[in-house]
């Protein structure tokens, strides 16, 4: 991944104080009852699509693991992280639950900016960003957010990540603390506990691919174990199936069931008590169903999503995000 055309904005706004920056870059789970809290992981309303979920996943994967994850899914960008040491400096943190006023909120501004023709977290009719994100989030005066548009390519989640990651100081990614990694600080900050990913693409446009970021310090309720999970199109002509998992032990098991077809996942980042799950697969022909199983140590099974099925989006001209 070569950074290519881009733009990238950041805005971190916590209790009331304003820091600004601007970066430019160019069925259950296994036998029995599932503990997982009624429709958690399921879409409302069409919230999120695939590629906000994506992006959720690999956001958590990040806190989770930061140095396992650049190593393991950011390694082929350029500039490279790798070089400038980015993320040495940042812990793990918690993972971020999905909220929906914030997947409101991100994806309007991405359609708004897409639409009607600015790039700036402020709306393009001038409201206030942060008043378009209370308008949705009202949990917490702790918000933040992180901007991008345009790069090569079909919509890839993995490649807005590293984008952010980077936070690009001319030709080489910026150093933990130097001042201008803001975009990594938003997305490695402990102040979080919910996040809303928006993504619009408008052909017609500028930068034609918007996605935004949206932080909030308060979540509706805590994530169960199974966090989240979502597929990637990593490595090529391959579909990589990615779920966060933490708890204060190891589970037994975390499965990703395909088709119907249970196939065994193993830890790609981090730890089994705290760490990215992942499955590898052959790119197909067309959509394919798909959830996420797990067992605790305890023996309590968990899913996700809790009912329905996710669907492989963008896998050989999939469209479909899920099916309930």
């Amino acid at each position: 991944m070569t950074l290519g055309r881009a733009r990238l904005h950041v805005l971190l706004f916590v209790a009331a104080v304003v820091a600004m920056g601007w970066f430019a870059s160019g069925c259950g789970a296994g036998s029995g009852a599932s503990a997982t809290p009624a429709g958690y992981g399921v879409p409302q309303g069409g919230y999120p699509g695939w590629s906000e979920r994506a992006l959720l996943v690999l956001t958590n994967a990040v806190r989770i693991a930061p140095l396992d994850y650049r190593a393991k899914y950011a390694s082929d960008f350029s500039p490279s992280l790798a070089a400038a040491n980015v993320l040495a400096a940042y812990p793990a943190a918690r993972p971020l639950r999905w909220n929906l006023a914030l997947n409101e909120s991100a994806r309007a501004h991405s359609y708004d900016m897409g639409t009607n023709g600015c790039f700036q977290h402020d709306s393009c009719d001038g409201v206030a960003w942060n008043a378009r994100i209370e308008g949705y989030y009202r949990l917490s005066a702790t918000i933040g957010e992180n901007i991008a548009a345009g790069y090569p390519g079909p919509a890839d989640p993995r490649y807005v990540m590293a984008m952010w990651l980077c936070d690009a100081s001319g030709s080489a990614c910026c150093a933990d603390g130097a001042g201008c990694d803001g975009h990594r600080q938003n997305i490695m900050s402990t102040a979080y506990a919910a996040l809303g990913t928006g993504y619009d693409d408008v052909p017609s446009s500028t930068y034609q691919d918007y996605w935004t970021q949206d932080f909030g310090g308060a979540a509706d309720g805590s994530a169960p174990p199974l966090v989240d999970g979502s597929h990637v199109f990593f490595p090529s002509r391959s579909l990589t199936f990615l779920a966060n998992y933490v708890d204060l032990a190891a589970p037994r098991t975390v499965t990703l069931v395909l088709q119907g077809d249970p196939l065994p996942m193993a830890v790609s980042l981090g730890s089994p008590a705290s760490g990215t799950w992942a499955a590898t697969v052959a790119l197909g022909g067309g959509c394919r169903s798909y959830h996420f199983e797990a067992v605790d140590a305890a023996g309590t099974p968990w899913r996700y999503p809790e009912a329905g099925e996710l669907r492989s989006h963008g896998e050989g001209g999939c469209s479909e995000d899920f099916s309930p």
